[in-house]
């Protein structure tokens, strides 16, 4: 959710239209952010040389709580590094 804010500001949209999303129920969260942080600092730790950033270690995590998950972005240079489970390509849809 933060780096879907962040892009829709950094595109000059509002990004509370995600926001909005949440609020009206078309989109939920599932992830628990404070069960993960273990998981996410080493990952962080992992791929400092990229670096990788929070929003990015946390879409790492889900789609190895979410086996069948499809990762959407547009940062197709960093995933194509990150691994889930140590050595398992993350299924990405870049444009």
């Amino acid at each position: 959710m933060a780096e879907a804010c962040a892009r829709l500001a950094y595109a000059g949209f509002d990004q509370t239209a995600v926001i909005r999303l949440v609020e009206e129920g078309v989109l939920k969260l599932a992830f628990d952010t404070g069960r993960n942080l273990g998981r996410i600092i080493a990952l962080m730790e992992k791929y400092r040389d990229l670096p990788m950033d929070f929003a990015d270690a946390c879409l790492v995590t889900m789609s190895e709580e979410h086996k069948d998950s499809l990762v959407v972005t547009l940062d197709q240079k960093d995933f194509s590094v990150y691994r889930r489970y140590g050595r398992q390509a993350i299924p990405v849809l870049t444009p």
